[in-house]
């Protein structure tokens, strides 16, 4: 599916999705909460 044909709400899930996903590279953290962490520095 191209991405044009996504909504604004589909792409903002997906986006979720993606950035609450603990991952291994990081850790195991989220690139969320790799995110914030740096916000505070």
């Amino acid at each position: 599916q191209a991405i044009e044909e996504l909504s604004d709400y589909q792409l903002v899930q997906i986006n979720w999705y993606l950035n609450s996903r603990p991952l291994k590279c990081l850790n195991w953290h989220t690139p969320i909460e790799i995110f914030l962490l740096n916000l505070r520095h």
